[in-house]
């Protein structure tokens, strides 16, 4: 008998009875398909599988309880590699723990916030929304320090005593009538030529009491009371309190790091700091 499948396409091995030798075994070229099929689905199955592990855990940031050796920020400046082992064994060769750089961490708190998590690079509608999440309660009081409490104002005691007239204080029968509580015209905010109620009895008492106004935040005390802070959801605007500019009174990131970095720095005499020395930090 002939042996006539050498015309066909080989995938195994073993032996041929026809020729008494070890010799391929071959299949049709239309079975080939599914014989590879068979073969090779398990293995991309597995491959598959794996692919879509390993993808998923590095989009997804998994918290470690494991300090860093070193972090790499980056920055319009040039990336920062910063050696924090190296830096946790001069602070305790300093004879001071995890506060020195991590410094509004609560007692109550075993782990240090990353310092982004309250220096933001921009503050701005994000960090607000960002931060009422990933912030531990026990910290909200770190900022959000005090709050106003009772106004401290005696309308009897200024008309008899400071007052030569009520309009001193009041507006002029051209604007009012007769006189009325401010919070019945001014509201929470400026409505058009009607200043918002805080700016508009500010502006009024600062007339008589400009020694108060002169102390800043300290003055604010003669007339109200002050709250400490809580961990409410709701906290009032830094503005309320911090008047005097809209900034908000918490250095951004970088000047974050420059401020504690550098100051740190002087102080031991060591390391970089100045204006001449970025690029002991920086890369590019």
């Amino acid at each position: 008998m002939t042996c006539n499948l050498l015309s066909k396409v080989c995938i195994f091995y073993g032996k041929c009875k026809f020729r008494k030798a070890k010799v391929h075994f071959f299949v049709k070229p239309e079975h080939k398909d599914t014989a590879l099929n068979k073969r090779y689905l398990p293995i991309g199955i597995v491959c598959g599988v794996f692919v879509l592990v390993l993808v998923g855990n590095f989009a997804r940031q998994v918290p470690s309880n494991e300090i860093p050796v070193r972090l790499r920020l980056e920055n319009k400046g040039g990336s920062v590699v910063f050696t924090h082992a190296r830096h946790i064994d001069y602070v305790k060769n300093m004879g001071k723990d995890c506060a020195a750089c991590h410094h509004d961490m609560p007692a109550t708190q075993k782990e240090p916030l990353p310092c982004g998590a309250c220096h933001a690079t921009e503050f701005n509608t994000t960090f607000s929304a960002a931060h009422q999440r990933t912030l531990p309660k026990e910290s909200c009081t770190k900022c959000h320090h005090a709050e106003m409490g009772t106004i401290k104002y005696d309308h009897d005691a200024h008309a008899n005593n400071y007052a030569s007239a009520c309009t001193d204080c009041h507006h002029s029968p051209d604007i009012e009538d007769e006189p009325q509580a401010c919070k019945n015209c001014h509201g929470p905010a400026a409505d058009g030529a009607a200043p918002a109620l805080r700016d508009a009895v500010h502006a009024r008492c600062q007339s008589c009491h400009e020694d108060m106004y002169d102390q800043k935040i300290a003055g604010c005390t003669s007339c109200h009371d002050f709250m400490p802070g809580t961990n409410a959801a709701k906290q009032p605007p830094c503005a309320s309190c911090h008047y005097e500019s809209d900034t908000i009174p918490l250095p951004a990131r970088m000047d974050a790091f420059h401020g504690q970095c550098m100051q740190c720095h002087e102080q031991a005499g060591k390391g970089p700091f100045g204006d001449k020395s970025c690029k002991r930090c920086h890369t590019r």
